[in-house]
Formats: C-alpha cells, structure tokens, sequence
C-alpha cells in the first residue's frame, strides 16, 4: 500500500516543477512585452472575472486606489483596457479588456504552458490515459472541497 507521504511528496513534486517551470516561461512573456506582474495581474483578473471597478481592482491587490487608477491609465494608453459605463448608472466606470489585453492575456496563458505541450510525446497512450484519470480525480476532489 502506498504511503500517504509518498502520494503526498509525488504530488507536491509536480507542483514545484509546474510552478517553476511556469512562472519562468510567464516571467519571460512579461518582459518580452514589457509588462509588469502588478499589469499582468489586472489583465489577468479582468480576463477572469469580468470588468471591475478601481476600487475592486485595488481591494485585491491591497494597493491604493490612486496606485491602481494610474496602473490602469499606463495600461489605457498601451490599448491594453478600457474604462466604460456602467450600465445602470453612467458615474460609475468599469475597466474592461480590449481585444488586444484579451489577445495579450489569452498568449500568455499559451506562454506559461508551452513547456508540457511534449510531454505526451513521451508517455505511452496507456501512461496517458492513468495520468488524465488521476488528474481528473485530483481536480475533482479538490472542487468538491471548495464549493
């Protein structure tokens, strides 16, 4: 029988080399179109959770609101978002992605998976299939804990 030790040490050794090798090709993204990690995160987050409002963009990144309405200014002028109404009242202006933040955001997702696009290359379909069951499983039970 597997010990919970070895499943645990297996799991959290993929972890590290995901997040590494990760963060490392998303790292390199950001420079080669001069982004910060403060604009990646606005993109990043917009992209996920739809437009926001300054002060929600400032709440999660624990930064003053004036910090964060010039980050978005800098991100405006490189046509990365755009500030629009909202619908139910015109004073209140939301930052939504333009195409090209969206575009931006979308390669750099790309970026940060390319390394294991060969993995499967080097696995048997059999090897493949145990991988894709336990992967599901792991998300699975993780999903069924966080809702």
């Amino acid at each position: 029988m597997t010990s919970q030790n070895s499943i645990l040490g297996a799991i959290e050794n993929w972890a590290n080399i995901y997040l590494l090798r990760s963060i490392t090709e998303f790292f390199d993204y950001l420079k080669h179109h001069d982004i910060s990690m403060h604009q990646a995160y606005v993109l990043t987050y917009i992209f996920f959770n739809g437009p926001c409002k300054i002060s929600d963009l400032s709440g999660h990144m624990m930064v003053s609101a004036a910090a964060t309405s010039q980050m978005v200014d800098r991100l405006e002028k490189q046509d990365l978002v755009k500030r629009t109404a909202e619908p139910g009242d015109r004073r209140v202006r939301n930052v939504v992605l333009s195409s090209k933040g969206e575009k931006l955001v979308k390669q750099s997702i790309a970026a940060r998976q390319s390394w294991i696009k060969d993995i499967p290359d080097e696995l048997s379909e059999e090897q493949q299939n145990q991988i894709i069951k336990t992967l599901n499983l792991l998300v699975s039970i993780y999903q069924e804990k966080t809702t």
